[in-house]
């Protein structure tokens, strides 16, 4: 089964920030158009393994003055939804909520790092103290902006969840 994604900035630097790269495990790979690699390198983000570096074919290119005249978003979020579209993504990673919003509309699956902890909790990449962990973590040392009530909610999801 192919289970390829293409991410934004957001997750990649948030999960960074928490020391959580090995959650992307639950990919086959994860695309990245090259404006995003720069954000991360501006970051100071290390790229790791799972990453592959994707051009734009000229088809695509127009696509994204589009997404960032339309839709209001920025370039490294515009390129990585057309990114997507281009390469037949299973799976967009945001952490923005207009980028989700937008990618939602093109029938895209949007996962953004909460998401993907929980994935990985239940695929059995990270155990249930890991997740409560990093969850905290997350709104605690990371720069992702999330409230106390969801973290809350996820925490009691995380506890509930029956193997």
């Amino acid at each position: 089964m192919e289970n390829n994604a293409v991410s934004d900035t957001g997750p990649i630097i948030h999960l960074s920030e928490i020391n959580l790269i090995k959650v992307f495990d639950i990919f086959s790979e994860v695309a990245i158009p090259k404006e995003v690699e720069k954000e991360l390198k501006n970051s100071k983000i290390l790229l790791f393994k799972k990453i592959r570096i994707l051009k734009l074919l000229p088809d695509f290119k127009d696509k994204v003055k589009i997404l960032t005249n339309q839709e209001n978003l920025d370039l490294g979020e515009a390129f990585a939804i057309v990114l997507a579209m281009q390469e037949k993504a299973d799976y967009f990673l945001t952490d923005d909520l207009d980028a989700r919003t937008v990618a939602v509309k093109y029938n895209f699956e949007v996962h953004g790092s909460i998401g993907i902890i929980l994935r990985a909790f239940r695929e059995k990449i990270i155990n249930k103290k890991t997740a409560i962990e990093k969850v905290n973590e997350l709104y605690a040392k990371s720069s992702l902006f999330i409230t106390k009530d969801l973290v809350d909610n996820v925490i009691r999801a995380v506890e509930e969840f029956k193997r």
